[in-house]
């Protein structure tokens, strides 16, 4: 919570609203709507090879460099090397670890959930994806 302070501070109508931004953060099994980790340009098969690769480049990033400004590079390397667009990648990100479409800043939103949670909750998005691909 500490480290999305400051960068909700500025969205806050009221002090009152904060539990509408970080409630993600206090939830342990988090089932994000299929529907709203693909991205619009993206179909499922994709958004599963985004959020795999994804996966393996912040693993790579690891929990000792667990900053914003560690993780974000090579996340956006990782779409400049494929030829994605940089907000179809990170939305699918963004639902897959707090199951919505609009949070804090995904960086700082990740670093909040820690290392360990956002691998857990990438891991969960791309099994349920999985499933959806392979039910008729």
């Amino acid at each position: 919570m500490r480290a999305l302070l400051p960068v909700v501070q500025e969205r806050l109508p009221t002090l009152s609203a904060v539990g509408d931004l970080v409630d993600f953060l206090f939830v342990e099994d988090l089932e994000p709507d299929v529907a709203l980790i693909v991205p619009k340009r993206w179909d499922v098969a994709t958004t599963v090879a985004g959020l795999n690769a994804a996966r393996k480049t912040i693993a790579e990033v690891g929990e000792v460099s667990w900053e914003a400004e560690e993780i974000e590079p090579p996340l956006r390397r990782l779409v400049e090397d494929r030829g994605w667009k940089a907000g179809d990648l990170f939305m699918a990100i963004r639902v897959a670890v707090t199951g919505r479409t609009a949070t804090p800043p995904l960086f700082d939103t990740m670093v909040a959930l820690g290392y360990e949670r956002t691998l857990t909750r990438l891991d969960r998005a791309i099994d349920r994806l999985e499933a959806q691909a392979t039910t008729p």
